[in-house]
């Protein structure tokens, strides 16, 4: 079948090997598919380049895509070399999410985030020199932090429109309030569906 061979980051490689084994396959429904599709473009006749693109880019190692003669004719088989680079970052991105996700499980084996970030790097056999140790684990420190401020964060709001559209126990549809900064509802207004929507008033 017709693939493309682009390049990516050495830890890239080994982590789309160990998730989907020595290639991908463009129609395939996970991620890094749908990242690929997102990306493709179709052949144009009229600039050379892009019929037969050469790849610029070293970024240490390369991983085909499998796209098929019909998937060409659909989706495309060109991608530049921005978007193969953004290919690597998405996945990058993904790998460091996982890891924080991994390091946070309330059934991780260790509670020590040193070893869980070791374990989680053991787990792909990453190599330090392509994804180091130290570099994962200030990442995800910046990540604790990022996630802490916006779960602790407190918005001052003069004014509050809830939109309310849960059940009551005896099956009668709630009514919207709007509320006034004294906390006293202005009007109200039946609903039938589950919504809740905070919009704040400059």
């Amino acid at each position: 079948m017709d693939s493309i061979r682009i390049p990516v980051y050495k830890h890239i490689r080994r982590y789309l090997q160990v998730q989907y084994g020595n290639c991908i396959y463009a129609t395939d429904r996970n991620y890094a598919s749908a990242i690929i599709r997102g990306m493709l473009k179709k052949f144009d006749k009229k600039d050379p380049a892009k019929v037969r693109p050469s790849q610029k880019l070293n970024l240490g190692a390369t991983f085909d895509v499998v796209i098929g003669r019909e998937g060409i004719q659909r989706l495309g088989g060109y991608l530049t070399n921005a978007d193969i680079l953004k290919f690597s970052q998405a996945i990058d991105l993904l790998i460091r999410q996982e890891m924080y996700r991994w390091c946070q499980h309330p059934n991780a084996t260790d509670h020590v985030i040193d070893f869980n970030i070791r374990r989680f790097i053991d787990l792909y056999g990453f190599s330090e020199d392509d994804l180091p140790f130290e570099n994962l684990k200030r990442w995800y420190f910046r990540e604790r932090e990022r996630i802490n401020k916006r779960l602790n964060a407190r918005i001052e709001q003069d004014y509050k429109m809830m939109l309310s559209y849960a059940s009551t126990e005896d099956g009668l549809p709630i009514t919207r309030c709007i509320h006034s900064s004294d906390g006293e509802p202005s009007k109200n207004w039946s609903i039938l569906k589950e919504f809740q929507l905070l919009i704040p008033f400059n």
